[in-house]
């Protein structure tokens, strides 16, 4: 996930330059997908999420040169516009909704892929000492059925963070969820901020710094150039 503010006059440019070239040059480097969201709740505006196969594709030439001038001589003056900028890596504990993949992404699959023109998504830590297996089982037992049985729900991930730090930005808290929803009426007649925030912090978790976002995708690009298939609600993985 990489979070960042864009200055309002400088965005058009910066979602024309993300689109058209930030976006397929990563694809070109090995990255699955790309899909770039902006947040109607929550912030910073954008919220990108992106599916790779390891934190290491960040310290591989292919990667490092592709954010060089001499390869992309866009990216400086974009980059100047943007603010509050982090990259975080996560791997999935628990899912609900997401299909099992049947090949390798490699291999042209795209079951389990992240599909959903809304998201939300919350971030947080916990306190030390607190019990992560009570946490993982609350997310498994109460709040992820909870959601399914929502008109609209597509898909639940829950997040943690994994890897190596992206070597040029900061990255944020150490969980977080993705929430995958058919459209913004759905995701809003859910519970939006107040109401998600209070039930995580209600159920005794030791969860601290929680941020909600809700956001909107406005690009998505993926390896082959397609599409990925659209998924119902069947089936977990963990």
């Amino acid at each position: 996930m990489a979070r960042m503010d864009v200055a309002p006059e400088g965005l058009p440019a910066f979602m024309n330059w993300y689109e058209h070239r930030h976006a397929p040059d990563l694809i070109s480097i090995g990255f699955h997908s790309a899909h770039g969201y902006q947040c109607q709740a929550g912030s910073p505006f954008i919220l990108n999420v992106y599916e790779i196969d390891s934190s290491e594709i960040f310290y591989s030439e292919a990667y490092n040169t592709k954010r060089t001038p001499a390869s992309d001589p866009e990216r400086p003056a974009i980059l100047a516009g943007v603010t509050n900028r982090s990259n975080t890596v996560y791997q999935q504990i628990h899912t609900l909704g997401v299909e099992i993949p049947d090949r390798s992404w490699s291999e042209g699959g795209r079951s389990g892929a992240v599909d959903a023109p809304v998201v939300t998504s919350v971030r947080f830590d916990l306190e030390q000492g607190s019990n992560r297996d009570a946490m993982v089982d609350w997310f498994r037992d109460v709040e992820f059925p909870g959601t399914a049985s929502r008109s609209g729900f597509l898909a639940a991930r829950l997040l943690n963070r994994t890897g190596r730090q992206h070597h040029a930005n900061p990255w944020l808290s150490s969980w977080a969820t993705l929430i995958e929803w058919e459209d913004q009426v759905a995701a809003e007649a859910a519970g939006g901020e107040v109401d998600t925030l209070d039930r995580l912090s209600g159920a005794g978790l030791g969860v601290t710094d929680a941020a909600f976002h809700l956001a909107i995708r406005v690009v998505s690009v993926t390896a082959g150039g397609g599409t990925p298939p659209s998924k119902g609600s069947s089936g977990a993985v963990d």
